[in-house]
């Protein structure tokens, strides 16, 4: 399985500086960090995202991050459940962008 290891060792650094206690599993083609034995994120190839959010949230965080930023998850052909949003490389590029997703991930 082909991750974004840079991506995957910021979200590690993400979480640490949060005080949060995370496992790691490799799944849907990811990464993926579990807190509390619940997903919550995705370092997936080439740098993108899998973000797991409150379904409440996802309208308004895919909306307020435009369709080339955000959209929500597929797996294979089909759309995954409204909590699920695949987050662009360049919306976690920097510090701010990573920090947003992680926070969106941890308030579910």
């Amino acid at each position: 399985m082909a991750i974004d290891e840079q991506l995957a060792e910021r979200v590690r650094t993400a979480l640490h500086d949060r005080g949060i206690a995370w496992e790691e599993q490799q799944m849907f083609g990811s990464l993926v960090f579990l807190v509390g034995e619940a997903i919550v994120l995705g370092a997936r190839d080439g740098g993108g995202l899998l973000v797991r959010c409150d379904p409440a949230e996802t309208e308004a965080l895919l909306a307020a991050a435009g369709r080339w930023y955000a959209q929500p998850a597929r797996m294979g052909r089909r759309e995954m459940s409204d909590s699920w949003i695949d987050v662009s490389p360049d919306a976690v590029a920097d510090d701010a962008g990573l920090a947003h997703w992680v926070d969106a991930a941890l308030r579910r």
